[in-house]
């Protein structure tokens, strides 16, 4: 397993990387050291969104953008413009919200920085495609499982799904399956407590399993 091209993941646009690596992993961590990061690298990570519940989380997103220049880091739990703005200012790439904010879409369009909203209920989804969401967050995606994303994809057939929450190594593959262009993973890589070598397992697992499942649907497909 090789770690990202460094030149290429810092220059690549970052909901194309996303895509492309069909990963997100979520960073809630008091101030996670460098150990974190360079785990995730080694273990063929790329995309990173550090949550803003953790108080630390912009001090890392400044710090990780000048050390690790091969990841495309992004802010997460992202609740209103000003906070948009540092998150920006900081380095973000991209901005995720567990909900659709008004007033995050209007300094992330300004800034020309790549908005994902939350949504659940084909309505909040609705209204997320009109605001002219990239991707939509299916969040709480564990509850309802990959059932419930095909069948949005009944009325949304273009519709590109990132579920996050309760997404681990045993139910992505079957959401990736059910048509989610890409998974978002929290505390089943990354976690309090976590060190270098758990988070390196857990990474590659995860990366690991979903490359299996994108090759048995390239297998499927011929």
């Amino acid at each position: 397993m090789s770690a990202p091209d460094s030149a290429m993941s810092a220059s690549r646009d970052p909901i194309a990387e996303l895509e492309r690596r069909r990963l997100v992993s979520i960073v809630r961590m008091d101030e996670p050291g460098e150990e974190i990061a360079q785990a995730l690298l080694d273990a063929g990570v790329s995309v990173v969104e550090l949550s803003l519940v953790s108080p630390g989380a912009l001090a890392t997103l400044s710090r990780w953008r000048e050390r690790f220049p091969e990841l495309v880091l992004g802010a997460g739990t992202v609740l209103d413009g000003e906070a948009c703005a540092r998150a920006i200012d900081a380095g973000a790439r991209f901005l995720i919200s567990p909900g659709l904010e008004p007033s995050v879409a209007a300094v992330a369009r300004e800034a020309s920085v790549p908005y994902i909203p939350g949504a659940l209920t084909a309505t909040e989804i609705g209204a997320c495609l009109a605001e002219g969401a990239p991707l939509v967050k299916l969040f709480p995606a564990g509850p309802l499982g990959p059932a419930y994303l095909s069948q949005l994809l009944g009325p949304f057939p273009h519709l590109r799904l990132l579920p996050t929450g309760g997404v681990s190594e045993a139910n992505a593959p079957a959401f990736l399956a059910a048509g989610a262009v890409a998974v978002a993973v929290g505390s089943s890589i990354v976690g309090p407590g976590s060190t270098y070598a758990s988070v390196r397992s857990a990474a590659a697992r995860m990366v690991d399993a979903i490359a299996a499942n994108d090759k048995g649907d390239a297998s499927h497909a011929d």
